[in-house]
């Protein structure tokens, strides 16, 4: 877990990734395609996008805020492990 970030918001991002049907990057493409960029904007957004309830959603668009809280998570992990394209 990265510095700072509340030991819930992990379980709520994997949770509401098995709750949507979607990767956590999935996830926050979709929310980085609204262009918003308030939380209870995002929060609204996920709800409505993505088929999650308040808690999902909330602590998602917390996430989503922090991009600080994801570089520990699947997404930036899978991106480190994608091999360089060839020339």
């Amino acid at each position: 877990m990265t510095a700072g970030m509340p030991a819930g918001i992990r379980t709520y991002v994997d949770n509401a990734a098995a709750a949507s049907g979607k990767t956590e990057a999935q996830m926050l493409a979709v929310l980085k395609t609204s262009g918003l960029s308030k939380h209870g904007e995002l929060r609204a957004f996920a709800m409505e996008k993505l088929g999650l309830g308040h808690g999902h959603a909330n602590a998602l668009a917390a996430y989503y805020l922090k991009p600080e809280w994801q570089s520990a998570g699947p997404a930036a992990k899978a991106a480190a492990k994608k091999p360089a394209a060839r020339k």
